[in-house]
């Protein structure tokens, strides 16, 4: 067996280790962006839409979320 390819538990370790702190501090930017705007008037655009729908004949849909 060569023993330069052996596995090596240390450097899978610290790999795995390095992947988690990766993930972890993409995550922490993620949940600190806002997705949707906090100034936004929700009953006034839904309102808008349900016009815009019925003059065109058309179905909406409703898609909402929020900045938890």
């Amino acid at each position: 067996m060569n023993a330069g390819k052996r596995f090596r538990p240390s450097r899978a370790l610290a790999l795995l280790a390095m992947c988690g702190l990766m993930l972890s501090a993409a995550l922490a930017r993620a949940a600190s962006q806002q997705i949707y705007d906090p100034q936004a008037e929700a009953r006034r655009d839904i309102a808008a839409a349900i016009a815009q729908a019925s003059k065109t004949g058309r179905n909406i849909v409703l898609i909402f979320g929020a900045n938890w």
